[in-house]
C-alpha cells in the first residue's frame, strides 16, 4: 500500500456503505491534519486513517473486525506502522499503542464520528469545541460514539481536549464536500 488511490481503491472494494465510506474518510482527513501539525508523512497517516474500518462492513462482530482486515493488510503487504495502528485502534485486540500514529488513530476515531453526527444536525461544521462539549453530555445524542474512547485518546495523545477539537472539527471543514456537506 504505497498510494492514496491503492487505499482508496481497497476501500471501495470492501465497502458500499456511503456513511461507512464517509466515516472512513472522516478520520483520514483529521488524521492528515494531525500529520501535518506533528511534521510526519501526510499520505501514509491519511491512508491508515481511511483504511482503518475498511474490513467492517463485511466482518462488523468482534473479534473479526480488524483481526480479518489485518490478514487481508498482510497479504498486500501493506506497512507494519499501518497495520500497528489499525490493531491498536481497537482497544479489544489488546495491541498497545506505541506509536505517535496509533495514538492519533485512537484519538481521532470516535471523535470524528461524533464530529460529522453533529455536523448532520447543524447542517455543516459551523460548530466549535464548546459545541462538542455541549453535545457529548447528551448521551441520546450519536450515542453509538464511545464517549469514554474519546477521553481516553486525548490523555494518550497527551493534547488540549479544546485543541483537539478544534483540529478535528478543522479537518472536516476543510473537506466539507467531500463529505457529503
Amino acid at each position: 500500500m504505497k498510494t492514496r488511490q491503492e487505499a482508496i481503491d481497497l476501500l471501495n472494494e470492501y465497502i458500499t456503505s456511503e456513511s461507512l465510506k464517509r466515516h472512513c474518510y472522516s478520520v483520514a482527513y483529521s488524521m492528515e491534519e494531525y500529520a501535518e501539525k506533528f511534521k510526519e508523512d501526510k499520505d501514509l497517516w491519511f491512508i491508515t486513517g481511511l483504511l482503518h474500518d475498511f474490513d467492517y462492513e463485511k466482518f462488523p462482530t468482534i473479534p473479526e473486525h480488524v483481526t480479518e482486515g489485518v490478514k487481508i493488510l498482510k497479504e498486500i503487504n501493506c506497512p507494519e506502522e499501518i497495520i500497528e495502528a489499525i490493531q491498536g485502534h481497537a482497544d479489544y485486540t489488546g495491541i498497545p499503542r506505541n506509536t505517535l500514529m496509533a495514538k492519533t488513530l485512537f484519538a481521532v476515531d470516535e471523535l470524528s464520528g461524533f464530529v460529522i453526527a453533529l455536523a448532520k444536525v447543524k447542517q455543516g461544521f459551523d460548530m466549535d469545541s464548546n459545541s462538542i462539549k455541549k453535545a457529548l453530555k447528551k448521551k441520546g445524542f450519536a450515542s453509538g460514539v464511545n464517549r469514554e474512547c474519546i477521553q481516553k485518546g486525548i490523555e494518550e495523545l497527551n493534547v488540549n481536549q479544546d485543541e483537539h477539537f478544534e483540529l478535528v472539527i478543522q479537518a472536516q471543514r476543510k473537506h466539507a464536500k467531500e463529505l457529503g456537506f
